[in-house]
């Protein structure tokens, strides 16, 4: 097999192959898995952009992890994150064919499965055929590799920004410049025209969302809201802020949430523990059994750069600036951590290391300093939600069972 051409590059076609895997997948029921509104909002807008990506006269941009979408967007693409879109697929129990495929065609398993798995759907050519392909080195390398793989199999136009790590004027100035440059090479390569004026509606719709979407973590200080949480980190790996319907979805989830936190038994009780790290869907037992112990609180939804708003009288450089604090930064990421650990009422953290992450690997020993310094019990577990090969509940029952028998 070349994996540098596709064999068909119809729409048609790609989304023939995605429905025969789907049809052949474990379907589970999540049905049970949340009450909100705000889920089946987003569930509905998930399953039309999807569908939308493999019509003929769709502009499709691959894009990675925490890629600046509002970019996208004001081109009038989809954006199609070639990862979270595996990451789906293993939450139906679809993933196994695709993880099966790299294997026979040798790509090494020491690779985070993430990668792998996302690999695996795009030499099963059932991704929709990208108009463009993106990527901004976050968050990590293999990534921004796997994007340039995916450009040169089908044959698109790739583009790239280098992200730095420190924040300050320079590399503001320096990313944001980027930014304004790709803008206009993406509608160059797409002869498609681009007006700023496009920019300024879709930071306006990210702000809006973004307000909504602040007020819902607030929230989440100071009262047990079941599903919140999880419905937090789903918003934030859609990746979606920008669109109009977003600002529908996190207005819901933030309504939602505040009938609930009126309710007199509302106010926060029991043990919280916050994860960290790559999270399975809210289906897996994993997820189940422990939330019949403890309320679970996701950390990415809560990382300072999912915060912050963008300023619409320089939206370019606040862009750069919500970018350069994606960066899994030690010492921003420390602090961060140790102010949700003190607002949210942390009692102790589950430090999730999924296979081949090299940046949780490198992220776990700041982790324990900072349940040190808390006196937080913490627990670190090594799981695999994509290939199921690297990954047996009982290995990790154990030592869930003894972390909620000390925590408790």
């Amino acid at each position: 097999m070349n994996l540098f051409e596709v064999a068909d590059s119809d729409r048609k076609s790609q989304h023939r192959n995605m429905t025969e895997v789907l049809e052949a997948c474990r379907i589970q029921d999540l049905s049970s898995t949340t009450h909100l509104k705000a889920s089946r909002i987003r569930s509905l807008l998930n399953a039309y952009r999807l569908s939308k990506a493999y019509e003929p006269d769709s502009k499709v941009a691959y894009v990675v992890e925490q890629f600046p979408n509002e970019l996208v967007y004001a081109l009038g693409m989809i954006p199609w994150n070639i990862e979270s879109m595996a990451i789906l697929l293993a939450q139906y129990g679809s993933a196994d064919s695709f993880i099966n495929l790299t294997q026979q065609n040798h790509v090494s398993r020491d690779i985070c499965s993430f990668l792998r798995g996302s690999f695996g759907v795009i030499m099963a050519n059932c991704y929709p055929n990208p108009d463009i392909v993106l990527a901004n080195d976050q968050p990590c390398d293999c990534l921004s590799k796997l994007a340039n793989v995916a450009s040169k199999y089908y044959r698109s136009p790739f583009f790239s920004i280098t992200t730095p790590t420190e924040l300050n004027d320079d590399t503001l100035d320096y990313l944001a410049e980027q930014q304004r440059i790709l803008v206009k090479d993406m509608a160059a390569a797409l002869d498609m025209e681009f007006h700023e004026s496009e920019i300024d509606r879709v930071v306006r719709q990210s702000n809006e969302a973004r307000e909504y979407y602040c007020k819902t973590a607030d929230l989440l200080r100071d009262h047990r809201l079941p599903g919140v949480s999880r419905e937090l980190l789903e918003i934030f790996s859609m990746n979606a802020f920008g669109l109009p319907e977003n600002v529908q979805l996190c207005k819901t989830l933030y309504q939602e949430a505040l009938e609930m936190s009126n309710k007199p038994d509302s106010k926060k009780s029991g043990k919280r523990v916050l994860w960290a790290g790559q999270a399975p869907d809210g289906s897996h037992e994993i997820m189940r059994y422990m939330e019949e112990e403890v309320e679970v609180i996701f950390w990415a939804p809560l990382w300072s750069s999912n915060i912050m708003k963008l300023d619409p009288d320089d939206p370019y450089r606040s862009i750069a600036r919500r970018a350069i604090e994606y960066h899994w930064h030690m010492e921003r990421l420390q602090a961060n951590l140790a102010e949700v650990c003190d607002s949210y009422g942390i009692d102790g953290i589950v430090i999730s290391n999924a296979w081949g992450c090299r940046n949780m690997l490198a992220l776990s020993p700041m982790m324990r300093e900072v349940c040190g310094e808390k006196k937080i019990k913490y627990l670190t577990i090594n799981v695999d939600f994509i290939d199921r090969n690297n990954y047996a509940f009982n290995h990790v029952k154990n030592r869930i069972d003894a972390f909620l028998e000390i925590l408790m």
